[in-house]
């Protein structure tokens, strides 16, 4: 008679980490204005370090999962070399900001438990890392990136006896690189009060509207030009401009600066930024670059009967 002798050995899934190929990390499309004026968030999932494993109990203290970020540059670079500067964060609540150049240890406040990084035997998981423009960048319209280096460090214990003594470490270290990048478009803030011609009884009674300006605040080096279209009740295509009451019409228009050349929407009745009153060229953007106008109601029309005339003009800028 054969006997059969099973004999069953525990088995144990320890933790394996190496460093790996990292997701970039985007900010996406944003204005100018939007970049200079609020702080925008964004991340990677993956910064280059992926574990696996089935740690029964938190990492002690003299446990470490040290990152170390360093880069060619300060921040996002731009095609005219200006520059976006953000912070890096070791968690989504921007609690634990990442100096670049300084090691961050991952394993402290709970980072790696709380990713659950060394507690899935099968799955594996990689750390994310999250980052936050700084407000203020007066930046040039354009694509901006980054390559971050990322060095990673770690010693932990991936065997504890029932004890709490280690039986095995750990100990590796390895670099990656991370891209960040962010595309800026041209963008413009406006302001351009409403035009009154006030009232009169008759059509040669209405003054001419002066000093009334335009001001444009647009993206730093940007090109552009200015157009204000005939209105919702023009005679035709680049005809007159009209008010309206009810059923009768006041024709108006507005003119470029102080003088008698119609401003319009179409190729040179349009106004470049170059031809700006106050500072012309292209964009500043923290400047404003100012436009002046008047406006004057035609008197070579019958007088229209009495009432509140309206009239609504829009404005377009094109880069």
């Amino acid at each position: 008679m054969l006997g059969l002798l099973a004999i069953f050995l525990p088995f144990q899934a320890y933790a394996l980490c190496s460093v790996v190929s990292t997701s970039p990390a985007g900010f996406g499309s944003l204005s100018s204005i939007a970049v200079r004026t609020t702080s925008q968030p964004s991340s990677t999932t993956n910064a280059g370090l992926s574990c696996t494993g089935s740690l029964v109990s938190p990492l002690a203290s003299d446990d470490h999962f040290y990152a170390t970020i360093t880069s060619a540059t300060s921040g996002l670079v731009g095609p005219t070399s200006d520059v976006i500067g953000y912070t890096l964060f070791a968690n989504n609540s921007t609690s634990h900001p990442i100096t670049r150049g300084v090691a961050f240890d991952f394993a402290r406040n709970s980072i790696i438990d709380d990713l659950g990084l060394l507690s899935n035997p099968v799955v594996a998981k990689t750390v994310p890392i999250y980052l936050e423009t700084i407000i203020g960048s007066n930046v040039a319209a354009g694509v901006y990136s980054e390559t971050l280096n990322i060095f990673w460090n770690w010693d932990y214990c991936y065997d504890r006896d029932g004890g709490g003594s280690c039986q095995g470490r750990d100990i590796n270290s390895g670099s990656t690189s991370l891209t960040v990048n962010m595309t800026v478009a041209n963008d413009c803030t406006i302001t351009a009060p409403n035009i009154s011609f006030g009232s009169a009884p008759v059509i040669s009674a209405f003054a001419t509207v002066t000093g009334q300006t335009i001001n444009l605040v647009c993206t730093k080096g940007s090109a552009y030009t200015v157009g204000l279209d005939d209105g919702q009740h023009a005679v035709s295509v680049g005809g007159r401009r009209r008010m309206i009451s009810g059923s009768n019409y006041l024709a108006y228009d507005i003119f470029k600066s102080a003088g008698t050349t119609r401003w319009g929407s179409v190729s040179t009745a349009r106004r470049a930024s170059s031809d700006a009153e106050v500072n012309p060229g292209n964009g500043l953007g923290t400047g404003s670059q100012v436009f002046n106008y008047n406006a004057k109601i035609y008197t070579d029309q019958s007088t229209p009967p009495p009432g509140t005339y309206l009239d609504s003009v829009v404005l377009d800028v094109g880069f």
